[in-house]
């Protein structure tokens, strides 16, 4: 009876020891804890010491990096905010543009304001009417957005800004739309590793409408943000929003799987497989713009004996197509939202969140091999 006991001590440390043990104390959304559930991984609160995966919906600096122990993963790379942050991603990329201008047509024209506010004024100069969109720096969700077609609507921007921390972008005027809406695409992208790049395009993601019917920015309608701005946070409060009642409709109100939207397209003629081959392209390239970074960060901050497997990072790409159907990329999203209000969203984010955990390959049993190593 004795040895019985102790073997029984002994499985029931050994099922422990099995369990991947996630610290979710700095995420929000619930569609983490369900992935996890299902998946049989354990989530503990303020227990970063132990665990074997962080997820945060924060950006991570040198010293957190630093801190990781041995066989621990964590969803952000130290870096990451320089395609994150819309002024830093137009800079990454005009860097790029110049030398490989073939490459990187792919982001619309820009100013960093205050530094370029005279060639943007200039702009204006010219008797056909030209439209920029003023975002700042580290805004979200569509707040603080704004349409300027003259010098004084860039004042009046400016104004409302302490420090002028803005970005202003040409405005695409000619979107592709499906029934008169403008639309954009949530791309979902996987960075494994910096060190060799390794990433995963997604094939699903999720297409959001406005809730105005598009019509070109002139005076009159640069305010109507639910016309020009796609933000899912302001067209949900909109009386026109249409909730998608099922994940089985994905193709119904104003947000769409990017398979329904690719599936509408090849029915108006369009060649979507040469679309995904081009957001595949800007995928590519906007990544390839910070490797030399990340890498740097990576090497200095990390363990060498990591292997490139310490971080990893999971991005929201925005991408705009236009009437030729000709994508865009428009922003970076370094904690892109995973909140689960519809059907949709839960069936696209879990199967997603399940896919990443999956190529994580985090074995409890290595890790713990590992850390004993460290330890004699």
């Amino acid at each position: 009876m004795k040895d019985g006991k102790k073997g029984s001590r002994s499985r029931r440390k050994s099922k422990k020891q099995a369990t991947l043990i996630v610290d979710l104390t700095s995420c929000k959304y619930e569609v983490l804890r369900i992935v996890l559930k299902k998946n049989g991984w354990e989530n503990r609160i303020d227990d970063e010491k132990n665990c074997h995966l962080i997820w945060t919906d924060l950006s991570v600096g040198p010293d957190r990096l630093m801190s990781l122990k041995q066989g621990q993963k964590i969803n952000h790379m130290y870096g990451m905010l320089a395609i994150c942050r819309k002024k830093s991603l137009f800079q990454s990329l005009s860097t790029m543009r110049k030398m490989f201008p073939t490459q990187y047509k792919y982001f619309p024209r820009a100013y960093i304001l205050p530094n370029h506010l005279p060639n943007l004024l200039a702009c204006f100069n010219s008797p056909k009417v030209k439209t920029f969109i003023l975002k700042p720096n580290n805004g979200s969700q569509g707040r603080g957005v704004v349409l300027a077609q003259s010098v004084a609507d860039v004042k009046r921007a400016i104004e409302g800004y302490p420090g002028s921390n803005l970005l202003a972008q040409k405005y695409l005027t000619k979107p592709m739309l499906i029934d008169g809406y403008k639309f954009d695409l949530r791309i979902y992208v996987l960075i494994l590793s910096c060190d060799p790049l390794r990433l995963y395009l997604y094939r699903e993601g999720i297409t959001r409408f406005c809730t105005e019917k598009y019509q070109k920015p002139i005076h009159e309608n640069l305010t109507t943000s639910c016309m020009h701005l796609t933000n899912y946070a302001l067209n949900k409060h909109n009386s026109n929003f249409n909730f998608n009642a099922s994940a089985i409709e994905t193709n119904k109100g104003h947000k769409w799987s990017l398979s329904s939207l690719f599936k509408a397209l090849q029915d108006q003629g369009f060649d979507t497989t040469k679309l995904f081959n081009q957001i595949s392209q800007i995928v590519v390239m906007t990544m390839i713009s910070i490797v030399p970074l990340l890498t740097h960060n990576y090497r200095t901050y990390v363990n060498e004996d990591d292997q490139g497997r310490s971080c990893f990072e999971l991005l929201g790409m925005d991408v705009l197509i236009d009437n030729k159907c000709i994508p865009w990329l428009l922003e970076v999203n370094h904690s892109p939202s995973f909140s689960i209000d519809t059907p949709l969203d839960l069936q696209i984010k879990e199967s997603l969140l399940t896919d990443t955990l999956k190529l994580l390959h985090m074995d409890p049993f290595e890790i713990s091999k590992i850390r004993m190593r460290v330890h004699k």
